[in-house]
């Protein structure tokens, strides 16, 4: 009788064990099953932003954004870089600075400040009229076409027609400016 106690306690234990077995491995697979769900309801949180001009509807998510929301902050980027006086280039110059990317802010600070001194110095003012927009959403890069007009003092400069490529980056629910390029003029 003994004999048998041991074989039943044995076959008990067997059972338990493969019933531990079957529990530990549901709870892991609902634990990765959990883990998806909350990283896609992460990644895919909507959030309401407020370009400071909106001209059409457009679509923002924690981990993307659309092109209509790209061509609205490149326009808006470039405004503030190319829509300047002497007084007003500073303010906006610090406002565009709010949105350059930490990973290209010393290359694009310096250059800003520079220019802002020379418009100051020379007495110069730009306007930009935007005519043509491209937009190359997997690459966050909007070229902007138009007319942009100098003047020195109140002598206007002959208009001209250009391109600048706005580069920006999304990450995290966050737009950064990376870089605001003027395009060199192709060779005919």
């Amino acid at each position: 009788m003994h004999h048998s106690n041991k074989i039943d306690l044995l076959s008990i234990t067997k059972s338990l064990n493969a019933l531990l077995l079957i529990g530990f491995s549901f709870a892991m697979l609902s634990n990765v099953l959990l883990a998806g769900v909350v990283f896609n309801a992460f990644t895919s949180k909507s959030r309401t932003l407020t370009p400071p001009v909106i001209s059409q509807a457009f679509t923002v998510s924690d981990g993307e954004v659309d092109a209509p929301y790209l061509e609205m902050m490149a326009e808006y980027f470039t405004l503030l870089k190319l829509n300047v006086t002497p007084g007003s280039v500073e303010r906006q110059y610090k406002q565009l600075g709010h949105y350059i990317s930490e990973t290209t802010w010393h290359d694009m600070q310096p250059l800003l400040s520079d220019d802002a001194a020379i418009m100051k110095r020379q007495n110069i003012s730009s306007q930009f009229t935007v005519e043509k927009t491209q937009v190359a959403l997997d690459k966050g890069l909007v070229k902007l076409t138009g007319t942009l007009n100098k003047y020195v003092g109140k002598r206007a400069l002959p208009p001209e027609t250009v391109s600048y490529v706005v580069a920006m980056s999304y990450e995290d629910g966050q737009l950064a400016l990376l870089t605001l390029k003027k395009v060199k003029k192709e060779a005919k």
